[in-house]
C-alpha cells in the first residue's frame, strides 16, 4: 500500500531524533473522536497510521477496557495488523500522506478490517514539514469535499459526521452499514 522509495523516507522520517514530536509523536485535539467512542462503545480499535505511537499510548491510557492496537508500516513493531476485524478503525493526520495512487488501496483496506465504525481526521493543508526529496509532506492536498466524495465511494457506511475546523482539519466518522 506504498512505495519501497517512499517506506524508506518514512522510516528515515520516524527514526530522526531531532523531530521526537513529527508524525505520531505528540497527542493533539482529536475533535469529537471522544464522543463517538462513547457513543459507540467499540471493543477494539485500530489506531491506522500510528507513527511514532504517543496518540496510540494516549488511547490505550484513556480507554483501558478497550483493546487498542496500531498500525503503521513505517514502524517495525506496527508493521503488521494483528486482527482481521476491529470494531473501529481510527486514522488520525494518515491520509493526506499516502501516496496518492495508492489511496483507494487504503481507503479499501480501512473499510475492510473496520467492522463498525470509522473515523478519519484528514488535514486539507500543506504541511510544514517537507520529505527528503523536497516533496511537501501532506501528498494529497484536497479540500473537504473531495474528501467526503472519495470516503463515500469507498468505505461502505454512513457518514454520521463530518467537520472542518478552522485549521483545516476534516473530521469524518461512519457507522458501517453492517451495524445494529
Amino acid at each position: 500500500m506504498l512505495s519501497d522509495t517512499y517506506k524508506k523516507q518514512l522510516k528515515e522520517l520516524h527514526s530522526d531524533t531531532s523531530r521526537a514530536q513529527g508524525f505520531g509523536g505528540k497527542v493533539k485535539n482529536l475533535g469529537r473522536f471522544h464522543d463517538f467512542v462513547n457513543q459507540w462503545s467499540p471493543t477494539s480499535i485500530l489506531d491506522y497510521g500510528c507513527g511514532k505511537g504517543h496518540v496510540l499510548a494516549y488511547l490505550k491510557e484513556t480507554y483501558p477496557n478497550i483493546l487498542i492496537e496500531g498500525y503503521d508500516p513505517a514502524i517495525p513493531r506496527h508493521e503488521s495488523v494483528n486482527r482481521t476485524q476491529y470494531d473501529c478503525v481510527f486514522c488520525n493526520d494518515v491520509l493526506e500522506h499516502i501516496e496518492p495512487e495508492f489511496l483507494l488501496q487504503v481507503l479499501n483496506h480501512i473499510d475492510s478490517i473496520s467492522k463498525n465504525y470509522v473515523w478519519l481526521r484528514i488535514d486539507t493543508k500543506p504541511a510544514r514539514k517537507k520529505l527528503s526529496d523536497g516533496r511537501n509532506a501532506h501528498l494529497i492536498i484536497e479540500d473537504d469535499r473531495w474528501w467526503l466524495d472519495m470516503i463515500s465511494r469507498t468505505i461502505q457506511g454512513n457518514v454520521v459526521y463530518y467537520n472542518l475546523n478552522d485549521k483545516g482539519k476534516y473530521d469524518i466518522a461512519i457507522e458501517k452499514t453492517n451495524t445494529g
